[in-house]
């Protein structure tokens, strides 16, 4: 590649992002079908932008994290790891791998996998990006094991660091629902409607700080349906078609539509 190829390679990696800035600003206001459009443009200005020659970390990626998004997961994984191959990768970089890297392995069913990777990540730095997403890694172990001790005291830490962040919020939440029909199923009625009624209180308010957030609706409108309160679930869904469905959202469409169905929205 030339260096014209590299300068055009700049202006076409920009244009990408503004359009996928444009995208995000249309899903959040209600309008997927035009945001669906604006992320596919994306995507095609960020490919374009990597085969002129835009190796750098922020285009390659923007560029893995959107085919990510947009459910391709095997092409996001081969630019991913041809990066992780990159000499001299910064260190800001490949912290941001790491964790975009963790998601694709969450997503794609390797749970004890992505944890590794993403404890990686946090050897080097802890943020909010970390407490949040190992958080639902370890929420989802516990759910598979029925052993909640490391998923509690994470998300225990992740609460003291922001007790605000609609995700970190969320991860708790789930972890009490689950740890509800634990206790449930253990005769413990007593500790199993604490633990629901803490995790009611958390997905309200993860839903005040970021009332779009897919999973959060989901799963307190279930709560709501499964506690007879319909017409909470029914305006907590009312705007569920207007959501956008990302391919790494553990929500999908489909599922959400099932439930709209099933209160009757």
């Amino acid at each position: 590649m030339g260096i014209f190829d590299k300068a055009r390679s700049g202006i076409v990696a920009r244009k990408a992002y503004k359009t996928y800035t444009e995208a995000v600003s249309l899903a959040g206001k209600g309008q997927p079908e035009a945001a669906k459009e604006k992320y596919q443009s994306a995507l095609g200005q960020y490919a374009e932008a990597v085969r002129l020659g835009g190796q750098t970390a922020n285009t390659c990626l923007s560029y893995a994290l959107l085919l990510m998004r947009e459910g391709d997961f095997e092409k996001s994984k081969a630019v991913m790891q041809d990066i992780s191959r990159w000499p001299n990768l910064a260190d800001d970089a490949r912290f941001q791998l790491r964790i975009q890297y963790s998601i694709l392995l969450w997503k794609t069913g390797e749970l004890d996998e992505a944890i590794a990777t993403i404890r990686r990540a946090a050897a080097t730095k802890m943020n909010g990006a970390v407490y949040s997403t190992l958080g639902m890694y370890l929420v989802d172990k516990a759910r598979q094991t029925g052993d909640f001790e490391e998923a509690l005291a994470f998300n225990e830490k992740a609460m003291d660091y922001d007790d605000e962040d609609g995700d970190i919020l969320d991860n708790m939440a789930r972890l009490n629902e689950i740890m509800a029909d634990a206790e449930a199923s253990n005769g413990a009625s007593a500790e199993a409607a604490e633990h629901r009624a803490r995790a009611k209180a958390l997905y309200e308010k993860a839903h005040e700080r970021r009332p779009r957030q897919i999973t959060t609706i989901y799963d307190l409108g279930r709560m709501y349906q499964r506690d007879g309160e319909l017409d909470k679930a029914r305006a907590l869904l009312s705007g569920a078609d207007r959501l956008y469905y990302s391919a790494v959202c553990p929500v999908t469409r489909e599922q959400m539509e099932a439930l709209c169905r099933e209160v009757g929205v």
